[in-house]
């Protein structure tokens, strides 16, 4: 298009605000997008509105615009009071007390349905916080300036590509450049930001026709995204007598960041002929996932949350089949499979968000990344798929926008997801004093005086149930040291509270999260199990001496089940069980319930004690020990 001629410019209004919603419309994830945007809609891949009709696409745009002046016409300089910080921290003495579920539900508790939702109080009941236990979240980045992470060893891992001669592509702080040959690098200690630079070639046009931008001319205008922190809060926001708190209050966490900055140099140039200076930051190549999951291992992340995914997937088994054969996604499959397979890692995923559906059976099922262990069946005991719950009539019904478990029915799980409060960034565009250098890079010059402010809202989606499962582990993971990664997902799916069709069905998965029960140890075993009990039981019990020990009350069925312990310790199982078999290799393994298993008992090593009764026979070896005041209801044979 040809520069207008003086006196006649073509709509100006309409041309400035087209080019500042270039950065709205980049700035979505490229080939992966966040669960579920801050209340509607998912956030899409690539231009948000790259589908439909050219009166729909124009439509889309149209309502972007709109929401972009709004936000500009909100600007906030950086020497105002707004961007200061209006969460404060404040001396917090905890009132509730060790045996008491009840005392746990303060107003900070209250919060957040979801942890009396999922009876988290009866962890907290027990000494569980995730005390000494270290989470991980890829998101879009967290505000580790909040008062919520205050006083922790939370991280921002700095990830980026694999460049030709072995570094890490590293990022400059505030620091942009339109050169398009950029790297991916990010930093996870703070959100994504959006970026207007509003250069003074336009100031005419600006004065004229849009004078309530004057004041952000030779500035920068940006916006933090505030998904990350918010998720980042459902898993571990402190317990301090303010706002709310996490799942794990207790536990520490790292965070990577997917979503890179995304910025356009607003000109003569780019209002007129459509020449502009803005990011080309590339997508994460498969390295920099590579890098992000080797970071998260060196720092000790047992689980890691995913509340993103591919927007456009029907959770179709063809859909994913295509997803899982591209060439441009084998580095990242790769990346994604080692880093479980290699630490034991457990990957929570968002199953994802659709369209409303009047019947939870009518969703789609779960996305590709949910469902991966379609493709590697050796993922599936490190995997889990999230769908987001939503009260009803005294119970949960999954939620209307949400995808249904499908073909992750068998490592899915249900969790609270609607309406979820939490830590974000405050709402509202800010300014900043900024720069273009000869070489058309933007620096934002005043950020190192720019304080963000924070607060606290209501999201919805399967990217806040995810969130609650992750930091459910974390209590897990503190209450079973004795446990892999891999049992303690299992104990989470086992007790879980059935809802919809009986048993595992492919709405709910194994049903709706519940602590309660968790903290009993399991409720099925899914697969052949073998606990070598090396650690005493997390959080306090009445047994609570200096013994490696622990109690589980549950009834417990499914596969077979083998115990041993190397420093001596002894397990309890108080319920009535019904499991295939059991095999006391090490240890002490005391049954007090009664017991009806599959096949003959053995006892190969150390002590078997039946002060319940057991309805099989028992085989004694020549290292083990039979003992006991109870029944046993079989023939005996000693070694």
């Amino acid at each position: 298009m040809t520069q207008p001629t003086s006196l006649h410019i073509p709509t100006p209004r309409s041309r400035l605000f087209q080019a500042i919603s270039f950065s709205l419309l980049a700035a979505a994830l490229p080939i992966a997008a966040v669960a579920q945007a801050p209340q509607t809609g998912l956030a899409l891949e690539g231009s948000q509105c790259a589908v439909g009709s050219d009166t729909e696409r124009q439509d889309c745009r149209n309502q972007l615009l709109s929401q972009k002046l709004a936000a500009l016409q909100s600007v906030s300089l950086s020497s105002s009071s707004a961007a200061t910080s209006n969460t404060t921290t404040t001396a917090y003495s905890e009132t509730a007390v060790l045996g008491d579920a009840e005392s746990w539900k303060s107003d900070e508790f209250m919060q957040d349905w979801g942890l009396e939702a999922m009876n988290a109080h009866h962890a907290y009941a027990r000494g569980l916080t995730g005390s000494g236990i270290r989470i991980g979240l890829l998101d879009s980045g967290v505000g580790l300036g909040h008062s919520e992470f205050a006083g922790k060893a939370h991280q921002g891992l700095k990830i980026g590509d694999l460049l030709a001669d072995g570094s890490r592509c590293v990022s400059n702080p505030y620091q942009y450049s339109s050169a398009e040959n950029a790297c991916f690098a990010t930093d996870g200690g703070r959100g994504t930001m959006d970026i207007v630079y509003l250069d003074e070639s336009i100031r005419e046009l600006v004065e004229s026709d849009a004078p309530e931008l004057i004041p952000v001319i030779g500035k920068a205008s940006f916006s933090f995204e505030s998904h990350g922190t918010h998720v980042a809060g459902t898993m571990a926001a402190n317990r301090d007598g303010s706002g709310m708190h996490g799942v794990a209050f207790g536990a520490n966490f790292s965070s990577a960041r997917l979503s890179a900055d995304e910025f356009l140099v607003l000109e003569w140039d780019c209002v007129y002929n459509d020449i502009c200076r803005k990011s080309h930051t590339p997508e994460a190549s498969g390295s920099a996932f590579a890098d992000m999951y080797q970071q998260m291992s060196a720092a000790g992340v047992r689980a890691i949350n995913h509340s993103w995914g591919f927007p456009r997937d029907p959770g179709t088994q063809a859909a994913h089949d295509a997803f899982y054969a591209a060439p441009s996604l084998a580095e990242r499959w790769s990346a994604i499979r080692q880093a479980s397979l290699d630490s034991g890692l457990i990957q929570v995923w968002a199953a994802g968000n659709t369209n409303a559906r009047p019947r939870p059976e009518d969703a789609p099922g779960a996305g590709a990344y949910a469902s991966l262990p379609r493709r590697y069946a050796e993922l599936e005991p490190y995997w889990l798929s999230v769908v987001n719950l939503t009260p009803a009539k005294g119970s949960y019904v999954l939620s209307r926008s949400s995808m249904k478990c499908g073909l992750s029915m068998q490592w899915c799980i249900a969790a609270p997801g609607t309406a979820i409060n939490s830590s974000v960034y405050a709402e509202g565009q800010f300014a900043v004093d900024a720069e273009v250098d000869a070489n058309g890079q933007l620096n934002l010059t005043g950020m190192a005086q720019f304080s963000p402010s924070f607060g606290y809202a209501d999201y919805t989606g399967t990217s806040m149930a995810a969130p609650h499962v992750t930091g459910a582990l974390a209590l897990l993971f503190e209450r079973y040291p004795y446990l892999t990664n891999a049992q303690v997902r299992d104990v989470l799916l086992t007790t879980a509270t059935d809802l919809g069709a009986p048993g595992v069905d492919d709405v709910y998965g194994w049903g709706m999260v519940n602590l309660k029960k968790a903290i009993e140890g399991y409720g099925q075993f899914r697969v052949d199990t073998d606990v070598n009990m090396v650690a005493k039981a997390g959080g306090t019990h009445w047994w609570n001496d200096a013994r490696v020990w622990d109690v589980w009350t549950n009834d417990i069925s499914g596969a077979n089940f083998s115990f041993s312990s190397d420093v001596g310790g002894w397990l309890r199982l108080s319920g009535n069980n019904s499991f295939a078999g059991l095999n006391v290799k090490g240890g002490t393994l005391e049954l007090t319930g009664q017991n009806t298993l599959g096949s003959d008992v053995n006892a190969n090593g150390g002590v078997l004690l039946v002060n319940g009764r057991l309805d099989n026979h028992v085989q004694v070896g020549s290292n083990g020990g039979l003992g006991g005041t109870g029944t046993i209801n079989g023939n005996v044979s000693v070694a």
